[in-house]
């Protein structure tokens, strides 16, 4: 059997296509009894519109957009993307929209944009000076920026990232620590400089040791994954120069660090204190637990979906204040020892 199309609801109801439209995307515009007339036919033919082309004639598709700068393999690597989508997708429920995610398509970030039907987008830990968002404010859809600097077209959401950066590097050195590493969160795309986030957190741990007197740290960038983390580990200094106390960016890779200095026949903490930085689920059930900062993460997406929701009405947004962090103390630090100890390469 043929699908019923917006016509033959037309002819039978002995109307135009377009009252047919009204009748179903803006019925304010149609009298009572021709709208009546409408709805009562399309129900007897089992008419419905088709959602694509319902979402053309709105101009709407329901639908709001995560664009995300890394593959999808990477992205769900880390457990902090499913703690945000959480948040976002309680708001999307609310208001009856759909989520998309938004990888590169082909490698292009900017092909993958051009190609998506959304609303809106959310977008994840790009620079302000990103093509992508250049793409975006030509095709002028409205968009909230998480993890990155706000500008004139887009609103963004973070948190207090300095100040739970200072918080974690402030914990370690008051413990007794001095030769520190920081695991720094790589760059967005094939961009060279720091992420805002990375930056912010790194001027935080900074601020800290600066404060303290202490050595310079030895700073490496890795991936926000628990292999990432090992191979961090396997980078740092040996002997002498060993750091006793890491300060991760990301809690998965902090969890690697952990797992890789454990495999070289180091205690954690007893000879290598660790410090994350987010709070997700796993932090609490490593051996041990691990010390990290913890951010709003479902908050965080929940904030970010209600603005770009406000900003799909056509209301004028601006970038909140950022949220609140807090440091957690688990078992993952404390006093160093010997820093002069035999480490097992693998």
């Amino acid at each position: 059997m043929s699908r019923v199309t917006i016509a033959d609801v037309a002819t039978a109801a002995g109307v135009s296509k377009t009252a047919v439209s009204f009748a179903f995307n803006n019925p304010e515009r149609l009298g009572h009894a021709t709208l009546e007339r409408v709805l009562g036919v399309a129900n007897e033919l089992g008419y419905t519109p088709h959602p694509a082309a319902r979402a053309l004639s709105m101009r709407r598709s329901g639908t709001i957009g995560v664009l995300i700068p890394q593959r999808l393999s990477t992205v769900f690597a880390n457990p902090f993307v499913s703690e945000l989508i959480q948040g976002l997708g309680e708001q999307c429920e609310e208001h009856d929209l759909t989520l998309l995610l938004v990888p590169p398509l082909d490698g292009s970030l900017e092909g993958a944009i051009r190609q998506a039907s959304v609303d809106g987008f959310i977008s994840l830990g790009l620079t302000p000076d990103d093509r992508a968002l250049e793409v975006l404010d030509r095709i002028g859809i409205p968009t909230v920026l998480v993890d990155s600097e706000s500008s004139p077209s887009h609103p963004s959401i973070n948190v207090d990232d300095e100040g739970g950066a200072e918080a974690a590097a402030r914990h370690l050195l008051e413990l007794g620590h001095r030769q520190l590493a920081i695991i720094v969160l790589p760059p967005a795309r094939a961009q060279v400089n720091n992420t805002p986030t990375a930056a912010r957190r790194l001027s935080g741990y900074q601020r800290a040791i600066d404060a303290a007197g202490a050595p310079e740290p030895y700073v490496v960038v890795a991936g926000i994954s628990v292999a990432a983390g090992a191979r961090a580990f396997e980078s740092l200094p040996r002997g002498k120069r060993r750091p006793t106390g890491v300060l991760a960016m990301s809690d998965m890779a902090a969890i690697g660090v952990m797992s890789a200095a454990q495999a070289a026949g180091l205690r954690i903490p007893e000879d290598l204190s660790v410090v994350g930085f987010d709070d997700v689920p796993a932090s609490a059930w490593t051996n041990p637990p691990l010390t990290t900062v913890r951010q709003p993460i479902i908050d965080k997406g929940r904030l970010a979906a209600r603005l770009l929701i406000q900003l799909m009405k056509g209301k004028v947004v601006e970038s909140p204040a950022p949220l609140h962090t807090s440091l957690v103390v688990r078992n993952s630090t404390s006093s160093p020892a010997d820093s002069d100890l035999p480490i097992r390469r693998r």
